[in-house]
């Protein structure tokens, strides 16, 4: 039996609807681009304007207090309509086309990356949150070591 790699990841590109609130308060939804992995899997990739809206409409609604760090912030996936929002808030909201994971209850919390090409959106708790909390890691350590070696 083949085991998973735990440092490859396959995907493939899918359309999902983002649904934010304009700034009359009306919603409106704009369908993006994403990557998504296998459905057993855990996570999707989103374009940085889309995370960057994201974090932006939770400021917006919750204040500035709700993102302690900088480089997350926190999620619910909803498994029955297959979305991520922010728990407090409905929108924005990410809508995807196939259900993540394999939970038993409706919702699971998730993590937004917010650095990268792509930022990506992992369930808490899984391989892929693993996976994308090490990637991140190892860039910021390597963009120090470059920077040291780019000024020697």
């Amino acid at each position: 039996m083949v085991g998973l790699n735990p440092w490859f990841r396959s995907y493939h590109s899918v359309i999902a609807k983002f649904t934010t609130i304009d700034p009359k308060g009306i919603p409106v939804s704009y369908e993006t681009g994403i990557m998504i992995g296998e459905p057993n899997e855990s996570y999707i990739y989103i374009e940085p304007e889309v995370g960057d809206a994201v974090r932006s409409g939770i400021i917006r609604q919750l204040g500035s207090g709700v993102i302690g760090n900088l480089k997350t912030l926190p999620l619910q996936f909803y498994h029955d309509s297959r979305y991520f929002a922010h728990k407090s808030v409905p929108l924005p909201r990410i809508d995807i086309p196939q259900n993540l994971g394999q939970s038993i209850s409706n919702t699971s919390p998730a993590t937004l990356w917010l650095s990268g090409n792509w930022y990506a959106i992992t369930l808490d708790g899984t391989p892929d949150e693993s996976f994308e909390r090490m990637s991140r890691e190892s860039a910021s350590e390597l963009k120090g070591a470059l920077e040291r070696l780019k000024d020697s």
